[in-house]
């Protein structure tokens, strides 16, 4: 694990600067955000020979765009909270949350994503956030959150069972998850197995159409996902 003070991983670096990066600028709230990222998924495609996971975290995904919008709408969720970003990416929700009062730390695997979410802090002049590299199967992170939020972390079932641990462990007495993704099997099932598991869950959807992806675009309905957990712990 490392910190904001750290710097990324070599290969993170040697990652991110083979990528075709693009500024793209994201309307969230009453303002406009401009953020590096990956302007594709096919600009991915290059990198399978020689990587065991492409970085998707490079890339700017509608649930995230959808998820900074409902912060935004909702800034008492997270104006004057401790919270967890689960998955950073280029770390919009994260951005969009310290803005609005809130006390921030992003995490993910890859090094490069968190060098490219700093980097996107500082051009939109959001300071006072910390970077954290993290694995979600030797989580290492302490302290409780009153809010952890994540954008596209539910796609693999194998995680579920690391993710459940982790929202344990992280979430204050009262505190909330709030997850986006674009309606996932995989992911409705999993908040079925939480709120089974004692969690009260809330849902609504929201459309997020990325405009910068321009030919390529398309409407996505994302969902946003609340839980709180209603037993005593």
């Amino acid at each position: 694990m490392s910190s904001s003070g750290s710097g990324p991983h070599p290969s993170g670096v040697r990652v991110c600067d083979r990528l075709p990066l693009v500024t793209v600028h994201v309307a969230v709230g009453d303002r406009d955000w401009t953020l590096t990222a990956v302007q594709n998924q096919d600009a991915l495609v290059d990198l399978l020979d020689d990587l065991e996971h492409l970085p998707y975290g490079f890339l700017l995904w509608e649930s995230a765009v959808g998820l900074a919008r409902y912060l935004a709408k909702s800034p008492k969720i997270v104006a004057g909270k401790k919270i967890l970003e689960l998955g950073c990416g280029v770390g919009l929700p994260g951005l969009v949350a310290r803005s609005l009062g809130g006390s921030v730390i992003q995490t993910d695997h890859q090094s490069g994503v968190l060098a490219l979410a700093r980097q996107n802090a500082a051009a939109n002049g959001v300071e006072g956030m910390e970077q954290v590299l993290a694995d979600w199967r030797d989580w290492r992170i302490p302290g409780k959150f009153d809010l952890v939020i994540g954008a596209d972390i539910l796609y693999s079932r194998e995680m579920h069972y690391h993710l459940e641990l982790i929202f344990k462990q992280s979430i204050a007495r009262g505190g909330a998850l709030l997850v986006a993704d674009p309606g996932r099997p995989q992911a409705v099932e999993f908040m079925g197995t939480l709120e089974k598991a004692g969690w009260h869950i809330d849902m609504q959807t929201t459309t997020v159409r990325l405009d910068h992806e321009g030919a390529d675009a398309s409407d996505v309905e994302v969902a946003i996902m609340r839980a709180q957990f209603e037993r005593a712990r």
